[in-house]
C-alpha cells in the first residue's frame, strides 16, 4: 500500500543499496538526485491527493455500490444553503454537510435545519485558512476545536466526521485527525463547481463518471451548485439510491 511510511521505507532502502553497491561518485550523485525528485513528487501527491490515504485514512468511498453520497463543504450560506435543503427534500436525499465554524457561528438556525431535515453534520475546520495545513499542530487542534464548540453552541452533537480543507493532509493534520476522534472525510468524485466549468460540462461529467459507492463533493456557497443540481439529481436517483447518508 502507498503510504508515507511505506515510501520512507522504500526509498531508505533504495539508497542504501545504491551506496553499498555503487558507492559515492558522478552516477551515484545523478541516481540520487533522481531518487529525491521522485520522492518529493510522491510527497506532493500524497499531500494534495486525499484518496491515496497517504499520510491518513479517509472514507473516500462507499461500501453499497447501489448508493452514492452528496457532501457540501464550506457552508452554511444564508441564501444557498436553504435552497438546496428544498432541492434535497424534493427528492428525499440526504446528505453530509462539512461547516466551516465561522459559518455557524453566523448562521446557528440553518445548521439546525440541516439536523432537522435529516442531514449530517461534519467538522471542516473553523477558519477554512489557506495555509491550514502549515498551521502549528497546536493551531490545527485548536482551530478545530473551535469549529466543534461553534457547532454545539447551535445545539448540535459534536461531528463525527472531518473533512480538511482543500482536501490536503500532512503527518499533522493525521495526528489532528488521530487526536480530535474524528473520522477524515474525503470524496471521489469532485464537481468543480467553484471552478469556471461549465454546468453543462459539470453535468456531462456527472453522467459519464459517477459509478455506485462514489463520494460527491459539491459547495453549498455558490448558486452554480443549485443549478447543476436541479438537472443532475433527477438523473441520480433514477440510477442510484441517495436516501442515506451514512459511511
Amino acid at each position: 500500500m502507498l503510504s508515507f511510511r511505506n515510501i520512507n521505507l522504500i526509498f531508505s532502502t533504495l539508497l542504501f543499496l545504491l551506496v553499498v553497491l555503487i558507492g559515492w561518485s558522478a552516477s551515484m550523485l545523478w541516481t540520487t538526485l533522481i531518487l529525491l525528485v521522485s520522492y518529493l513528487i510522491i510527497l506532493a501527491m500524497g499531500v494534495t491527493v486525499i484518496q491515496w490515504n497517504f499520510f491518513l485514512k479517509s472514507v473516500n468511498t462507499l461500501q453499497s455500490k447501489k448508493n452514492i453520497l452528496l457532501t457540501f463543504d464550506d457552508g452554511p450560506h444564508p441564501h444557498y444553503t436553504p435552497q438546496i435543503l428544498n432541492l434535497l427534500d424534493i427528492y428525499k436525499v440526504k446528505a453530509i454537510f462539512f461547516v466551516i465554524g465561522e459559518q455557524a457561528e453566523k448562521y446557528p438556525y440553518l445548521l439546525k435545519e440541516i439536523v432537522d431535515k435529516g442531514h449530517i453534520i461534519g467538522n471542516h475546520s473553523y477558519s477554512h485558512a489557506k495555509a491550514f495545513d502549515l498551521f502549528s499542530m497546536g493551531q490545527l487542534l485548536a482551530d478545530v476545536q473551535k469549529a466543534n464548540k461553534a457547532i454545539k453552541s447551535c445545539g448540535i452533537t459534536t461531528p463525527k466526521y472531518f473533512r480538511p480543507p482543500f482536501g490536503i493532509t500532512n503527518p499533522r493534520i493525521a495526528k489532528l485527525v488521530k487526536e480530535s476522534g474524528m473520522k477524515s472525510v474525503g470524496w471521489s468524485f469532485r464537481s468543480f463547481d467553484t471552478t469556471k466549468q461549465t454546468n453543462t460540462k459539470i453535468i456531462q461529467r456527472i453522467k459519464s463518471q459517477v459509478k455506485g459507492g462514489d463520494i460527491l463533493l459539491f459547495h453549498d456557497r455558490v448558486e452554480r451548485t443549485i443549478e447543476i443540481l436541479e438537472i443532475a439529481l433527477p438523473w441520480l436517483i433514477e440510477r442510484f439510491d441517495l436516501s442515506s447518508n451514512k459511511l
